[in-house]
Formats: C-alpha cells, sequence, structure tokens
C-alpha cells in the first residue's frame, strides 16, 4: 500500500482494508464542532449504524440527532414535531409504555388544576379559556414534543447496549438489535384509543363541571354589583346620621335584576339580603347577606356572608368574606 493510499485510510478511522467488522467498530469518528477541545468525545461507526437500525422508521431524522446525544453524553431537550399533537399516541407507537402512560395523564391533570385554579379566575371568562387550553392542550403537548427525542434515545441506547453485552462482536449485535420490532403500529391504536377515550370520559365532565361553576360565580358576581348602590346609600346614611337607614331605600329596578328574587335592608344592622332567583338554578332559595361594619378608625367595611352556599360558588370577594 502506497504512502498516500495508507494515509487517506488512517483519515477514514484507521481501518485497512480486510480487517474486518471487529476494527470498524474499534474506529472513531470525529464530531465537527470539536476541534481544539482538551478531550474530544467520539462515536464508533457501528455506534451510528446501530442507532439507525434499532430506532427503524424515521432514522433519517433521529439517527444523526442521537449521535448528537451521544457526543453530548446525554439525551437533551428537542422538538419533535409527531409528539407534539398526540404524544401518547407517539410514545406507545415508539413501545415507550411508560412515558405513554405519563403522557396520557398529563391532560388529565391538567383538567385537574383547571378546576382548581378556576374559582380564583372570578369573572374572566376568557382567562378560564386560556387556563384551560394551556393546562390541557398545550403543555402536554410541549412536554412531550421536548422530551421526545430524548426518550427514544435512552431507550435505544439501552436496547444497543443489552444486545452489545450479549453478542460476541458487532455484526451479532447488529444482527439482534436489527431484529426486534422497533415500533408498534397496534400499540400506538389500542392504547392510543384507550387514551382518548380516557380523555373524553374524565376531561369532558371535569371542564364540563369547572366552568359551570364558573358560570355560576360570574353570575353572583353581577347580583352583588347590582347591589352596589345599596350598599352606597347605607353608608351615606351611617355617615350622615349615624345609624341605619330605615327608610326611603331605592333597591335596583325588578327588570335590571333578574339574578336576585328579593332584596332588604336591616333596620337594626344595616344588613343587604339578597335572595337568589331562578335565573341561579344552582342557588335557587338560598341568600348572600352583605354585612356593614365600622371598625377602629370609623371606617365602614363590608363583609360577604354566604347562606347555604358552597365556596365553589362565590366570587371570590365574596369567599375572602370581605367586600
Amino acid at each position: 500500500m502506497q504512502a498516500s493510499e495508507r494515509q487517506q485510510v488512517q483519515d477514514h478511522g484507521g481501518a485497512t482494508p480486510g480487517r474486518g467488522v471487529e476494527d470498524l467498530d474499534r474506529a472513531t469518528i470525529r464530531l465537527p464542532g470539536m476541534a481544539g477541545e482538551a478531550e474530544e468525545r467520539v462515536v464508533r461507526p457501528a455506534l451510528a449504524v446501530l442507532f439507525r437500525l434499532a430506532v427503524g422508521p424515521g432514522a433519517d431524522y433521529y439517527g444523526p440527532r442521537f449521535v448528537a446525544f451521544e457526543r453530548a453524553g446525554r439525551g437533551t431537550a428537542a422538538w419533535n414535531w409527531p409528539a407534539l399533537f398526540l404524544p401518547a399516541v407517539w410514545a406507545f407507537y415508539r413501545r415507550l409504555w411508560g412515558a405513554g402512560v405519563a403522557f396520557t395523564l398529563l391532560p388529565l391533570a391538567g383538567a385537574a388544576a383547571v378546576a382548581w385554579i378556576a374559582p380564583w379566575l372570578d369573572d374572566a371568562t376568557w382567562l378560564w379559556a386560556a387556563c384551560a387550553a394551556l393546562l390541557v392542550f398545550v403543555l402536554p403537548g410541549v412536554t412531550g414534543a421536548s422530551l421526545a427525542n430524548a426518550l427514544l434515545y435512552r431507550r435505544v441506547r439501552a436496547r444497543i447496549h443489552r444486545a452489545e453485552s450479549r453478542a460476541e462482536n458487532p455484526s451479532r449485535a447488529a444482527s439482534e438489535v436489527s431484529g426486534a420490532d422497533p415500533v408498534s403500529p397496534v400499540g400506538a391504536s389500542v392504547f392510543g384509543a384507550l387514551a382518548v377515550s380516557l380523555w373524553l370520559a374524565a376531561i369532558g365532565p371535569l371542564l364540563t363541571t369547572a366552568y359551570d361553576e364558573h358560570a355560576v360565580r360570574v353570575k353572583v358576581g353581577k347580583a352583588l354589583a347590582a347591589l352596589a348602590p345599596v350598599q352606597r346609600q347605607v353608608e351615606e346614611s351611617w355617615l350622615t346620621l349615624r345609624h341605619w337607614p330605615r327608610q326611603g331605600i331605592e333597591f335596583p329596578a325588578r327588570a335590571g335584576a333578574v339574578l336576585f328574587d328579593e332584596i332588604s335592608v336591616d333596620k337594626e344592622t344595616g344588613r343587604v339580603k339578597v335572595a337568589m332567583g331562578a335565573s341561579i338554578p344552582e342557588l335557587a332559595g338560598r341568600a348572600i347577606l352583605l354585612a356593614p361594619a365600622v371598625d377602629r378608625s370609623d371606617k365602614l367595611r363590608w363583609f360577604c356572608v354566604p347562606v347555604g352556599i358552597p365556596d365553589r360558588f362565590l366570587p371570590q370577594a365574596c369567599r375572602s368574606a370581605q367586600r
């Protein structure tokens, strides 16, 4: 072999013709971007081939990314478009069973979070809808798309490691890796269908209940806002006459107060009582008291006292027992 040919072989990993797959496996690939560093991470050519064999469909996409992960020494967050919209189905297709279960539960956790934080959103319906979309759809999808490549890399790398530890040579390892099916269309279909069914059965009722409670809070908030003129009259009577109003209270017109059946002001305590009307069927027959109290600085403050109304139906101002 001439000197120029030997130099060319050395430049391509140090293997010479006729020395076999084992020698090729011991050769290395210097990854771009590592020149000049004190310690260069290298990837065996056989490992790069095994990545492509083990990942199956999409090898052209995943192969270079897995080599980059190998260079970094670990899988890192990346973006995977197929895993964005249905990450659980993608995970089941790739035989990532644990990840598939986790991605299935993420939207359920998001719906539960919506139900938990909804009482603090009061009458901001647009904010409620934005939170629901973010927690139920956007965050689970972004989480799946960001973690998909790293999760698949760990599975593929572990599978290759097991094959190499059992095989006598790289050829046997390649045969073992390529002999296993890297994807599961049946698993994706069956478990994906179960995941979608679970979402429809659980997320739908959770969000429906949360929205219905939100709608009640909005109505109660409007009913309380309609009482502001009555509260002002009570305040003026106390500030000017130093007693609660005994007559002459002007109540909101019945046509504009369809959210409640009756409003009354107690002459002895100044409490404003509103009986909820049929337009809020969940609270029909129940009442809310707005009780005035004078603090040490002679300032009048209002406290909301629900009568038989669960907190989940009350605006935040009323739940805090202060208005």
